[in-house]
């Protein structure tokens, strides 16, 4: 875990968005109009990827081309952030090819999530630089954008004041808390829990010894959330933590032939309860519509009893 990262100039108005589909291709190309409409609402310019509207069997394009349009934002000096356009599958995929030196060298907003978790986690350690896990922008700006996630995605990215506070969700929104109360402080890290899983036993494993460590996942059952957290638990990456934060989980109930099984509060109270750690469930951080911005490598402090999660230092600069 770097000790102390880089922190990525702050977006400001006028500044330049680029593009990029370092994972699955668009379902609509109408998602990139629309996403550059929202932000454009916001103040800034945008700057496609040559290769944003390729398709390549599951990919965004071959691999090289898409890890190619990444490395060519990150040398561009008129562009200031560089926001994802589509999760799905395939960001591993650039790990090996990426120029970490060009990368650290040209720091920059990186902004995604769930199948970005990969190459969140791998710019923060490799290039030592704070990334954002967040909207992406073809579906969370393109289809459903809300002013709740847009004013803590400017709130994280614009403002360089420390002490910003992040609410566990829209008004209304209480987590549950899995294990005791109390405060627990560390560097943000975590993203999708298969994609922490897939990273175990590889170069790009994450450190989550005195971290805060926050995950989510959608279209899990349960028992698959199991074994996942049981892996997790047996790499030390569970124990070892500060603190855990679990976003809220979409459509990660049991189902079918499975429908009468545990519950997901069960399995996280059974996998996590025993932890002497605080541990919430409940943040908006994942697949829904409204969601929060958490920066990979900066500072926070969980409050459960509180319920919000102060950032201590700012996340850009």
């Amino acid at each position: 875990m770097p000790e102390h990262p880089i922190k990525p100039p702050r977006l400001k108005a006028g500044d330049t968005i680029g593009l990029v589909a370092p994972a699955s291709p668009l379902l609509s190309f109408s998602d990139i109009d629309r996403a550059k409409r929202v932000l454009g609402s916001l103040g800034f310019a945008v700057a496609e990827g040559d290769h944003i509207r390729s398709r390549h069997g599951f990919l965004a394009g071959e691999d090289r081309l898409r890890a190619g349009d990444l490395e060519k934002m990150f040398a561009d000096r008129k562009v200031r952030g560089i926001f994802a356009l589509r999760g799905g599958y395939g960001s591993a995929r650039l790990l090996d090819l990426l120029d970490w030196e060009l990368i650290a060298a040209n720091p920059k907003v990186l902004l995604g999530h769930s199948d970005l978790t990969a190459l969140l986690l791998a710019v923060y350690q490799r290039a030592g630089m704070v990334t954002f896990w967040g909207p992406l922008a073809g579906y969370d700006l393109g289809r459903t954008s809300t002013p709740f996630k847009l004013k803590w995605l400017q709130a994280v990215l614009c403002d360089s004041r420390p002490g910003l506070r992040l609410p566990q969700g829209p008004p209304g929104r209480r987590w549950r808390t899995i294990r005791r109360a109390g405060t627990a402080e560390g560097r943000l890290v975590g993203g999708n829990l298969s994609l922490l899983c897939s990273l175990l036993g590889t170069p790009f494993e994450p450190d989550t010894a005195g971290a805060l460590l926050f995950f989510e996942d959608v279209d899990e059952e349960p028992y698959r959330f199991d074994r996942m957290l049981g892996q997790l638990a047996m790499a030390g990456k569970l124990a070892r933590a500060a603190g855990i934060v679990v976003g809220k989980c979409v459509n990660c109930e049991p189902q079918g032939r499975m429908r009468h099984s545990f519950r997901l509060h069960q399995v996280l109270q059974d996998r996590l309860g025993g932890l002497d750690i605080p541990v919430v469930y409940g943040t908006a951080l994942g697949h829904e519509a409204d969601k929060i911005t958490l920066p990979i490598g900066i500072r926070a402090r969980l409050d459960i009893e509180k319920g919000n999660l102060t950032l201590l230092e700012p996340a850009v600069g």
